[in-house]
């Protein structure tokens, strides 16, 4: 990322059940000692939870957390939970999280402060909505996932082998997000993953949102740091007031393209960022096919995703494979098979497909995947 950001911003956004501080910009953990004070009132216990990583900053990263909270009058202890990679988080680790909270003596007056990646944030959130009725949470992503996935819209934790199903209520009201620390780079999986979530949330909110992020493109592209906070602010402020819409149809458009990636992430070994590219692109065709979306709304959007460096994948799927797949995954969530279809550039939702378009489509798919 090029230099050039203003030091700290702050943004409020609406989510379910209140609003979120934003505070974000270069050294903003130095800063935090006022955020994490407010959080509250007045200090007191405060368990910071977080997970080993080898991004080479953890130490200091700890260290200046430490030092702000020491420093406003909170008494600091830690808890880790797995690396990341090694397993999902699920049920065990919030049993796990919970009795650190015991042995702590920390309190609903208290504070926690979730230090790590989307799942981290959201099994965080599970444990502090119930904790004493209720405890503050101050989240420190260490990517931008943490916000969009973790903090605003929790991302639903595994049970077992089966992820995504224990849904989670968004809890933090703080989040301070550190630009030496967490943005990632344009070329990695984290920084695909992000993009992908930006054309997601602006098919499922409106065009002048899908125009922003069409116009900001080739500065993200670029490293410009200016443009992709704004991006990044924009599509939290969309997912946020999507999320709080009172219509359960609305809710669900955030998860376009993501149950997509989820069935075929074991077929093919391909990164869900793609993988999510792809399920949009597949389902904007069905779409296409059933005369709801415009033909050149499914051509802006492969463009856009073109040229956030999200392209297509190669690899080698059976149509009915493929179709299985798709079926196992919404079956697990849901005794009917609905998945989410732009009907227009603002408006996604769960629809109907017969099993002969799907299977058409899926052969094609597969067909055209064999030759990239």
């Amino acid at each position: 990322m090029s230099e050039g950001a203003p030091a700290l911003r702050r943004q409020w956004v609406s989510m379910a059940g209140g609003s979120c501080d934003l505070r974000m910009g270069y050294d903003a953990i130095a800063q935090g000692g006022k955020v994490f004070l407010d959080s509250v009132g007045r200090a007191g216990r405060c368990l910071v939870v977080l997970r080993p990583d080898a991004d080479g900053h953890e130490d200091e990263r700890n260290e200046t957390l430490r030092r702000e909270l020491v420093g406003v009058g909170f008494s600091v202890s830690w808890h880790e939970v797995a690396p990341q990679g090694s397993c999902m988080l699920g049920p065990k680790d919030a049993l796990a999280l919970a009795a650190a909270l015991e042995r702590d003596h920390v309190t609903g007056d208290d504070l926690v402060v979730a230090v790590g990646d989307a799942e981290l944030v959201s099994l965080a959130s599970l444990v502090c909505d119930s904790w004493c009725g209720g405890t503050s949470l101050v989240v420190v992503p260490t990517n931008e996932l943490g916000m969009l996935q973790g903090a605003l819209i929790p991302m639903p934790l595994a049970a077992g082998d089966l992820a995504g199903v224990v849904s989670v209520r968004p809890c933090a009201r703080r989040v301070l997000m550190d630009w030496d620390l967490m943005l990632s780079p344009l070329d990695s999986e984290d920084g695909r993953k992000t993009r992908a979530l930006m054309v997601s949330s602006a098919m499922a909110t409106n065009e002048r949102e899908f125009s922003a992020l069409w116009d900001r493109a080739d500065e993200i592209m670029a490293g410009d740091v200016v443009a992709y906070t704004d991006q990044l602010v924009a599509t939290a402020k969309s997912r946020g007031k999507t999320v709080s819409s009172t219509a359960i149809a609305v809710r669900q458009s955030l998860g376009y393209g993501q149950s997509f990636a989820r069935a075929l992430a074991p077929l093919t070994g391909a990164p869900l960022s793609l993988l999510m590219a792809e399920g949009m692109r597949f389902a904007a065709r069905i779409s296409v096919a059933q005369g709801r979306l415009d033909l050149d709304d499914m051509l802006a959007q492969d463009e856009l995703l073109e040229a956030l460096d999200l392209p297509t994948i190669g690899c080698d799927v059976a149509p009915h494979d493929f179709v299985d797949a798709l079926k196992q995954e919404e079956f697990c969530r849901s005794n009917r098979f609905l998945p989410l279809i732009p009907h227009c550039i603002g408006r996604v939702r769960a629809t109907s497909v017969e099993d002969d378009l799907l299977l058409e489509h899926a052969k094609a798919w597969c067909a055209a995947r064999r030759e990239v």
